[in-house]
């Protein structure tokens, strides 16, 4: 979000739609700039929406600088809208890897504690 517009204030999906327009300009930002539009859909309540664009950040052309934090996010998301299964899969895949960036593990850990499975978020 610009840093001149309140959150409370903010056409989420307007935001999102400037973001991905702007990462179309800069593709050498464009994870970054995808991420911050899919953070908008969510709050705008998109949720469909934005994991198509952790999909379209999946499977670009160009490896990603931090591919399991997409996935974690991404997983995070599904299982907000009711895609347990798939959720679990991805944060199963995320644990297995390992990744040496905190940033996975901590969406992972607040996945799980924020639908009550607490040991798992604790072994994360």
């Amino acid at each position: 979000m610009r840093p001149d517009t309140p959150a409370e204030n903010a056409d989420h999906t307007a935001e999102a739609a400037r973001l991905e327009r702007t990462a179309g300009l800069y593709p050498e930002d464009a994870e970054a700039l995808l991420l911050q539009a899919a953070a908008h859909l969510e709050l705008a309540g998109d949720r469909p929406a934005a994991t198509t664009l952790y999909d379209r950040l999946l499977s670009s052309a160009d490896g990603l600088e931090k591919p399991y934090l997409v996935r974690a996010l991404k997983a995070s998301n599904l299982w907000e809208y009711g895609h347990e299964a798939e959720a679990r899969a991805i944060i199963d895949g995320v644990r297995a890897a390992a990744p040496r960036d905190p940033a996975p593990w901590v969406i992972v850990a607040e996945a799980l504690e924020a639908h009550d499975e607490l040991e798992a978020a604790q072994e994360t």
